[in-house]
């Protein structure tokens, strides 16, 4: 089978999206005739491109223009051109308000089936866009994957789909696993934010949580920073509450790094708002370390409250310092337990070879006459 797969965006950029396309291409490619790969970059000029090969499949870098309508433009016409040089069999839109929509339009225009994986935001927030242009990818794609349940609720209630398929993220165990734990972050306990600091990731509540925190023995660390239009707001409250002691850490592209992070951490959370399936938290799991989220989205999917961690209902978002207290005051014995009970429950259903192989089904799926 020869896909096409094309991603809003992918490794080395940074995010959730980029790391997911990334890990699928890879793992993907061995499995596939031919794979190749097509994403929108800021660091060429605007249509120019350039290709780079990777283990298995190649991956085309195209310049971003400053409209968002003259990059789709841009993206559509390289993947006309790439479709039909490979002879693609299959179009995969990685992120439905970019790589899908044009993925949905090409396969329309070459009679090539187009598969469109949600993830998270693109759907979320996709919705209140009133130009329609989500609405008419979800009509118009052979095949939707979705990253979490909630995701196909919202399909199903939007577009009136109720065919959207579950695939979730997935965590390398091999890479992500208990390891000895970064020495650099002092003594007291250590509670862990992983991946870049924004809104829809809580940031507003941190930082709350954060300012009540500050009496206690408790070092916060971001790893990952903050994002950069809220880099503003984030150091004008460290210089409004002094007394706040935040470690923010530059984002790192080693998973070894991020993995001993993860096993210094005491408590590993993510007070989002709302969420595709985050891979910070398969991760976390992954290495055994205790988790506390909010209640929303994919995590809902991942996290068995009380089992494999602790989930609050996004309505507690305003009490994130007493739910973070209440989990380090936990028993060492009972959070390290919890640690290992959440390790095996990724292993057992969050694993590359079970989301390559719902991907290829799918494949085979809208590729039959």
């Amino acid at each position: 089978m020869r896909v096409l797969l094309m991603a809003e965006r992918f490794r080395p950029q940074p995010g959730g999206v980029a790391v997911a396309a990334e890990r699928n291409a890879r793992n993907l490619a061995p499995a596939l005739e031919c794979l190749e790969v097509l994403h929108l970059v800021d660091y060429l000029p605007p249509g120019a491109s350039e290709t780079r090969e990777e283990e298995g499949y190649l991956v085309h870098c195209l310049g971003r223009a400053a409209r968002e309508e003259d990059s789709l433009g841009l993206l559509e016409m390289a993947a006309l051109g790439l479709a039909r040089r490979m002879e693609a069999q299959i179009l995969h839109g990685f992120y439905a308000r970019s790589a899908g929509f044009v993925a949905a339009l090409v396969g329309r225009q070459l009679g090539v089936p187009s598969v469109v994986s949600l993830r998270g935001n693109d759907l979320e927030r996709g919705i209140f866009d009133r130009t329609g242009m989500l609405h008419w990818t979800l009509s118009h794609s052979d095949r939707i994957l979705v990253v979490s349940r909630d995701l196909g609720f919202k399909v199903e209630a939007f577009a009136s789909r109720d065919d959207a398929v579950f695939t979730p993220n997935a965590v390398d165990g091999e890479i992500f696993r208990p390891v000895p734990p970064a020495s650099d972050l002092g003594a007291e306990p250590v509670v862990l934010f992983s991946g870049e600091m924004r809104f829809k990731k809580g940031l507003l509540p941190f930082l709350d949580a954060a300012a009540r925190l500050a009496p206690h023995p408790v070092r916060l660390v971001l790893a990952g920073g903050v994002r950069r239009e809220a880099h503003e707001a984030f150091r004008a409250f460290l210089k409004a509450h002094p007394r706040v002691r935040i470690l923010e850490l530059p984002q790192t592209t080693d998973p070894h790094r991020l993995a001993a992070l993860y096993c210094r951490a005491d408590l590993v959370v993510l007070p989002a708002l709302w969420e595709g399936m985050p891979n910070a938290l398969l991760e976390a799991m992954a290495c055994a370390r205790p988790v506390l989220a909010t209640a929303v989205g994919g995590i809902r999917d991942l996290v068995v409250d009380g089992t494999t961690g602790w989930l609050f209902p996004p309505e507690e978002l305003h009490l994130l310092d007493r739910h973070i207290l209440q989990a380090l005051s936990r028993p060492t014995e009972a959070r390290e337990g919890l640690g290992r009970a959440a390790r095996e429950h990724v292993l057992a259903h969050f694993t590359p070879q079970a989301e390559r192989d719902r991907l290829l089904e799918v494949y085979r799926s809208a590729s039959r006459p």
